[in-house]
């Protein structure tokens, strides 16, 4: 039995690569005009989603809001650009399954589509998912070329009255980069430090006394030559290195935080609605 999903669930699918690595959101699916089914999608991927590229559905999966694709993500990021944007040619599907290196690889998943292929054809299309988030049609006959028909600016309503209401949000992430080196070294200098040292020498004076009584009881009445020596010393400094530890140094990281504001434009949608409704909800809803 065939697995039909819905067009819509696939253009608000979350894409992952063959190997489960997330890509990004569905931007736009391209609808063949002339079986209903979808056989391109365009992925956002990139910071903010910046980037987008067109991948072929072949060999794909959708399940539970995941599209998982046939390719590896750096062979998806590196799709070709599409010149036209929304408009896909001949030439420009060739170029893609070149690239994606599609030959024989099918899909195995089925989508509904309705009457309204037969009877709109690609208007058909647009309104088969509704408001969300907004794919393309494809190929106007079977051989030729493919094209987006969405508008911003169509309104179409399904069948049962419902209108999906999308809008983008930021999805903000932190990378951790290195900013700078801090290095700790040491090296010689050569200073030159004075020390008062206090010091002792011996001098010499001559002491003149008078002469005792018992000093001329002493004297032998000889006169001669006689000599009388002291030994005079003094303090002599001695100056000695040696290297002896002061203090310990050492480089530690602290971890300041701070609040960046980060800006980016976002699309969302809104409503309008044409006469009287009754139960009008105020902020989202436009009455004209």
């Amino acid at each position: 039995m065939a697995d039909f999903n819905r067009i819509e669930d696939l253009a608000n699918a979350t894409a992952y690569d063959v190997d489960g690595d997330k890509v990004g959101g569905v931007k736009d699916v391209y609808v063949n005009d002339t079986t209903g089914q979808p056989d391109f999608v365009s992925v956002n991927h990139g910071l903010f989603g910046g980037g987008d590229s067109i991948v072929p559905l072949r060999g794909h999966t959708l399940r539970d809001g995941e599209l998982h694709l046939a390719f590896q993500k750096d062979r998806i990021e590196d799709a070709p650009d599409l010149d036209e944007n929304g408009h896909l040619t001949t030439e420009d599907q060739d170029a893609f399954y070149r690239h994606y290196g599609l030959e024989n690889t099918q899909d195995v998943t089925t989508y509904e589509t309705g009457n309204r292929f037969a009877e709109t054809g690609a208007a058909g299309a647009a309104g088969a998912a509704g408001a969300g988030a907004g794919y393309a049609a494809g190929e106007r006959n079977v051989d030729t070329e493919r094209r987006d028909v969405v508008d911003a600016d169509r309104r179409d309503v399904a069948d049962n009255g419902e209108i999906v209401r999308s809008e983008e949000q930021l999805n903000v992430s932190k990378d951790r980069v290195e900013t700078g080196e801090v290095r700790l070294r040491k090296y010689v200098v050569n200073e030159t430090e004075t020390v008062e040292v206090p010091v002792e020498r011996e001098e010499v004076r001559v002491v003149r006394e008078p002469i005792t009584d018992a000093d001329r009881a002493n004297y032998d009445g000889n006169i001669s030559e006689q000599e009388a020596s002291v030994t005079l010393s003094e303090d002599r400094v001695n100056v000695s290195k040696e290297s002896v530890p002061v203090e310990k140094v050492s480089l530690e990281k602290d971890t300041v935080r701070d609040t960046e504001t980060v800006s980016e434009e976002v699309r969302k949608e809104r409503f309008e609605t044409d006469g009287v409704v009754e139960g009008d909800v105020e902020g989202d809803i436009n009455k004209r």
